[in-house]
């Protein structure tokens, strides 16, 4: 431990200069919003969150609107976090108390805030350090609690146990920031299955306890398309999976689910649960299952404006996110991406972002979405004819048939295949090269960006803003 905290003030200094505005990525405006979400939040991503709150929080304004609901119409609306029943139940009730004890306020210490029911210590730490700005303590997660043993800062496991090693060793001014911080570094980079060691804020003074560096083996020899394993073609979803809504399916966002309801009870899509299924049970397969709808997740249907259409997910170590030439925070943007920022500085003369993260325009109206939404590790178009292009191709129609008008980027053959699914003489169409630097001579030069918008503007929309955020930058997206 001694080691740990001779090397703690160079973490803290790397984690402010990365990290510099950090902050929990669940949506809100007020602490009782920021209760809730949080509450909603456990076993779900903050993504998904984000989609059901906006509704919620209409709907219900204040702690007394939650203790007076309709339960049953309260669980709908947090159906798709999971557990909706529990989470309902266990939001109603914290309300209740805050309107019998507090006026319907939320509590500023840490005594009351663990009084209330349901409420853990970590909740309590997520509440008070975020939207009282009260140094109660360090939130622990699973990635914190990851990332604090990887680095030696503990070797406990209990995440109370933990918060209390992180207290006696990060400076009492540095809990509110540092606990947020090591939350994005967890998330996007020092993950639970495919850490990225080498691009690592710390890997020179990182122990790796307990970490097989999955980075720094060498890849598996590459190989032509495998045929679906044995157990992917007799593989189904089980009646407990169908009963319950499981699989691929539970993961759509629920705008999307009602546009391609259709779609997913089709033969075919259930056939591609299971060969999905199947592979992630014998394989390594990118993304991570709950980023592989990232693309609609991002970018609602109704607020689509511009679609740009990818092939295969990145298949290396923590690239895939579900968004099409997208990479995560702190990944090296591949040579299409670097290609595809190059052009964007030569035609609107954007900044090159430091890094590839293209969350920001998905959230502007961008839907990032590639033709194949899965890949086996390491073996590009592994996933390719199993379904997935089907399910793409009814996203397309679906955008298609909307009455408000679009762009469609297209770059490359394969993408501009796809042409033939669009009514052109209603939506835009920009058919370029691809940036692959196979074709980026034809590429560069095309200027897709600035089309894109004065297509927008033909059709009296309002212009994407293209520049990426630099990390650190405080953004609204």
């Amino acid at each position: 431990m001694a080691a740990a905290s001779e090397a703690l003030s160079t973490i803290l200094h790397r984690l402010k200069q990365t990290h510099p505005n950090a902050r929990y990525e669940l949506n809100w405006e007020n602490p009782l919003q920021l209760l809730v979400a949080t509450i909603l939040a456990a076993q779900a991503t903050d993504e998904r969150v984000n989609q059901v709150t906006p509704k919620l929080f209409a709907r219900y304004p204040d702690a007394r609107a939650f203790a007076e609901a309709d339960l049953a119409e309260l669980e709908e609306l947090v159906r798709p976090t999971g557990f909706y029943r529990k989470k309902a139940k266990a939001v109603q009730d914290v309300c209740k108390e805050l309107v019998a004890r507090f006026d319907g306020q939320v509590p500023r210490t840490m005594e009351e805030m663990v009084a209330l029911p349901g409420v853990a210590r970590k909740t309590a730490n997520v509440v008070l350090n975020t939207a009282f700005d009260v140094p109660t303590g360090v939130i622990v997660d699973t990635h914190v609690a990851r990332v604090s043993q990887r680095l030696g800062l503990t070797r406990q496991t209990q995440s109370e146990r933990i918060e209390r090693d992180l207290m006696e060793m990060v400076p009492r001014d540095e809990w509110v920031r540092f606990g947020p911080a090591l939350v994005l570094h967890g998330r996007y980079l020092c993950t639970a299955n495919a850490p990225r060691c080498p691009e690592c804020l710390f890997n020179d003074l990182c122990p790796r306890i307990g970490v097989t560096d999955a980075a720094a083996a060498p890849p598996p020899p590459a190989r032509t398309r495998p045929m679906p394993s044995a157990a992917a073609k007799k593989a189904k979803p089980s009646p407990a999976s169908k009963k319950a809504g499981g699989g691929l399916r539970a993961l759509v966002p629920p705008d999307w689910q009602a546009v391609l309801a259709g779609e997913l009870e089709k033969p075919y899509f259930q056939e591609l649960e299971a060969f999905v299924s199947a592979e992630r049970q014998a394989h390594q397969v990118f993304p991570p299952e709950e980023d592989v709808f990232n693309a609609l997740r991002f970018t609602p249907y109704d607020r689509v404006e511009v679609l740009l259409l990818g092939q295969d997910p990145y298949h290396d170590d923590g690239q895939a996110h579900g968004l099409c030439f997208s990479v995560r925070p702190g990944i090296k943007p591949p040579p299409s991406l670097v290609n595809i920022f190059k052009e964007l500085h030569t035609d609107l003369g954007c900044r090159i972002p430091n890094h590839g993260h293209l969350t920001a325009w998905a959230k502007r109206g961008v839907l990032l979405l590639n033709a194949v939404l899965t890949v086996r590790a390491h073996e590009p178009n592994s996933h390719k004819n199993q379904g997935w292009e089907t399910f793409t191709d009814a996203v397309i129609r679906a955008l298609n048939a909307r009455k408000q008008p679009l762009v469609f980027l297209l770059w490359g053959a394969y993408a501009q295949k796809k042409e033939q699914l669009i009514d052109t003489s209603r939506h835009r169409v920009i058919a370029t090269a691809h940036p692959s630097p196979l074709s980026a001579k034809k590429f560069f030069g095309s200027k897709p960006f600035s089309q894109a918008n004065q297509a927008l503007a033909e059709l009296k929309q309002k212009p994407i803003d293209w520049q990426i955020p630099n990390l650190g930058d405080e953004t609204d997206d």
